[in-house]
């Protein structure tokens, strides 16, 4: 076997692992710091970010998409290291994925953070769409969302509608060539 072979696995590996090492290095926060950017291509990554910032005392304030295919979040420190706010990420280009997530995390206490829904542009394939979720240290509440998806204006104004009359209010639109709202109700 060829000697050349093996060698540049090895490297290859040494690499992943350093990158792998160095972004999850990358963030820095200072102890005063009060105002958090963390801005990154890969969902992944910002997961990870996400993770490391709230176990600091940070929660999530905004998020928005960059000209390119970076997504940006700022985060402000409000909370202790005690007791952080936990943060799940959600990003798929399916609705019928989004919904079903969504939902899923509603379960487990998390709620939507409405000013992170964001169509994210990406190298390959069409926009996906991101958005936050957040869940309190020591949240009790839980909701259920409805999400809806269409390209034509009249038939999404009938299903807000129809899902007001459900109970439902409305708590985010982002669009991507069809309209996406989130409507979402507090389970009793």
């Amino acid at each position: 076997m060829n000697q050349r072979v093996p060698r540049l696995i090895l490297l290859a590996g040494v690499f992943l692992l350093t990158a792998n090492n160095l972004s999850a290095q990358r963030l820095k926060i200072e102890p005063d710091q009060r105002y958090l950017l963390l801005a990154t291509q890969k969902t992944s990554t910002m997961q990870k970010e996400l993770d490391e910032a709230a176990s600091k005392g940070f929660r999530v304030l905004v998020g928005s998409p960059t000209s390119g295919t970076e997504v940006v979040l700022f985060l402000e420190r409000v909370a202790t290291e005690e007791k952080p706010y936990k943060y799940l990420l959600l990003a798929t280009s399916r609705t019928g994925t989004m919904n079903k997530e969504l939902n899923e995390a509603a379960e487990e206490n998390f709620r939507l953070i409405p000013s992170t829904m964001i169509q994210k542009k990406r190298m390959l394939g069409g926009p996906e769409i991101l958005l936050v979720m957040e869940r309190p240290p020591d949240a009790k509440e839980l909701y259920e969302y409805k999400l809806l998806a269409t390209n034509r204006t009249r038939t999404l104004q009938k299903e807000v509608t129809e899902a007001r009359a459900e109970g439902f209010e409305l708590v985010g639109l982002v669009s991507r060539g069809e309209h996406m709202v989130i409507m979402e109700r507090k389970v009793e």
